[in-house]
């Protein structure tokens, strides 16, 4: 299939502009002058998110802190989402009313790139040394002689994990073939196996041969020994007749069943001593149609990781023109990974947000026992838990196909300077991203559940006392994701990878689009390979010539 005459024209103008011009890429050719060295007490900028009201209670926590460290003021607007908060940008890119700072994800900054409106942050980082580390003067009076105030520590670039600095760098490129750095990162995440410990930790569930699966075989075959153990449990009616739990009984942490409700005298024993009993699958309310072991919430991350893991390519990106092509239609990937996963969903054991009329996640199914496990992304994992959900949840790193090929992808946005402002408010601009990346990230990830950006973050006082002593069930479900990261995901011996694939002008519609694959081969009965097919010829503008 051929690329679209629009796109065509667009390619064929670019390769004549870089063969006259010697170009090696477009966008980001910001000129403004920067001087870091200038004293930006006093100056106000802003920051545009989209966060909701929980993470920017958090942000605005570190803003009034950031102020009273530089004497910076800075007013933050949260625009109700990421798509949002892209199309304001967009929006005010001809007027130049954007923020002085915004985050984003990587395709939006290649957006900004194509717009002329972002900055590369090499110069920033070039010069951060040669701010002063003190001048004379309070933070907030400079002409007080008496006082000495103390700037923010240099930015170390070196710090930070690489798989984070690897989307920023792979946006634009030099013409010796290296990146420019394009952001820092800030509220960062991955994917976890959110699971019911209780259930699993019983000893007629152990018996039975059941345990959490590590590989794609494994689920297969873990979830169809649930099945068979769930289907076969039996309880006894006020009839005295034995009936399916389906429907009617409760499997408790005591290990017995009971119909309709565990007795208050269990519930609440009044022996301080006597643990209280409760239960571990409720399936009072749930049909033997709905109760799927297993689930996954993101459908386009299940996709673009089940590609990486079954040995195959998403998308690809061209140095030169930065223009971005689909390539999960080349190769079998795309269709082994489908296949073997339709064979799971067929056969009862799986479960995604579309099975039980969810628009997104699967957490609400998995709190009404409906599953016993949940992959969903790191910085939600506490919409897993409920007042009435009273069995005890833990997390697991998510499968993999095999020991080689152990991806699980990385996700969150980062912290971009657009050109808007003067010098001074550029250069405060700069002083707020390094002191969000770096020097008060890992206490944003304690309050937020996200993971730090670098290792100073990630052994802050903050951030180790969050792991080490959580609070409650929701900090130790945050602290148990976060384990997943630091003693798994980042460490060298398990031999796991941090994904991110390219960002590109369109690349989102590419995700968007995708996203919708699992289900209509899984609940709509559409072939795997008919499916690709289709997919591939809504993404013909985006195959290569």
């Amino acid at each position: 299939m051929k690329k679209s005459k629009t796109l065509l024209v667009v390619t064929q103008s670019l390769a004549m502009l870089m063969a006259a011009g010697g170009l090696s890429s477009c966008g980001a050719h910001v000129t403004s002058p920067i001087d870091l060295t200038v004293d930006t007490r006093g100056q106000t900028i802003s920051i545009w998110t989209g966060f909701g009201a929980s993470i920017s209670s958090s942000l605005e926590s570190l803003l009034s802190t950031f102020e009273d460290l530089t004497g910076i003021h800075v007013v933050h607007e949260s625009k109700g989402g990421y798509d949002n908060l892209q199309k304001a940008i967009n929006g005010s890119a001809s007027s130049q009313t954007y923020a002085n700072v915004a985050v984003g994800y990587p395709d939006h900054f290649a957006g900004y790139i194509d717009s002329d409106i972002i900055h590369r942050l090499d110069e920033f980082i070039e010069q951060d040394s040669l701010i002063p580390a003190t001048r004379t003067g309070s933070v907030t009076d400079p002409n007080d002689e008496s006082a000495t105030f103390e700037e923010l520590p240099q930015l170390d670039l070196d710090d930070f994990y690489s798989y984070y600095m690897t989307e920023l760098q792979t946006l634009e490129y030099k013409e010796d073939g290296t990146g420019y750095l394009l952001g820092l990162p800030f509220n960062k995440s991955t994917e976890v196996m959110v699971y019911n410990k209780s259930f699993f930790d019983l000893d007629s569930v152990k018996t039975a041969g059941i345990a959490l699966p590590t590989t794609w075989d494994e689920v297969g075959t873990q979830t169809t020994k649930i099945l068979d153990y769930v289907k076969g449990l039996r309880v006894t009616n006020a009839s005295s007749q034995s009936v399916s739990i389906f429907g009617n009984g409760i499997l408790a942490s005591d290990d017995n069943l009971y119909f309709k409700e565990i007795p208050e005298a269990l519930v609440n024993p009044t022996d301080e001593e006597t643990e209280p009993v409760y239960a571990v699958l409720d399936l009072t309310k749930v049909s033997e149609n709905d109760f799927h072991p297993f689930s996954y919430d993101s459908q386009a991350n299940f996709f673009i990781t089940g590609m990486r893991q079954y040995g195959g390519t998403y998308t690809e990106v061209d140095k030169d023109t930065r223009q971005g092509y689909i390539k999960f239609n080349e190769g079998t990937a795309a269709r082994e990974f489908l296949t073997e996963m339709n064979g799971i969903y067929a056969k009862g054991g799986m479960g995604i947000p579309q099975t039980w009329g969810e628009a997104s996640y699967c957490s609400t199914p998995f709190k009404a026992y409906k599953s016993v496990m949940n992959i969903g992304s790191s910085g939600g994992v506490s919409n897993s838990l409920a007042a009435s959900f009273k069995a005890e949840v833990s997390c697991a790193p998510i499968p993999y196909k095999n020991a080689n090929r152990k991806y699980v992808i990385s996700q969150g946005t980062n912290l971009g300077i657009f050109d808007v402002g003067s010098t001074a408010q550029k250069a405060a601009a700069w002083k707020l991203v390094k002191y969000l990346s770096q020097f008060a990230n890992g206490t944003f990830a304690a309050m937020t559940g996200y993971f730090p950006t670098c290792k100073s973050a990630s052994l802050s006082r903050d951030y180790q006392n969050m792991l080490n002593n959580p609070k409650g069930n929701e900090e130790k479900l945050k602290a148990a994701a976060a384990r997943i990261n630091l003693d798994v995901f980042d460490n060298a011996e398990e031999k796991w990878q941090k994904f991110v694939d390219p960002g590109f002008v369109g690349s989102s519609t590419i995700r968007t689009d995708v996203d919708t694959i699992t289900a209509e081969i899984f609940i709509d009965k559409k072939g795997v390979q008919d499916t690709i097919n289709e997919h591939v010829d809504n993404l013909r503008d985006y195959l290569p010539a």
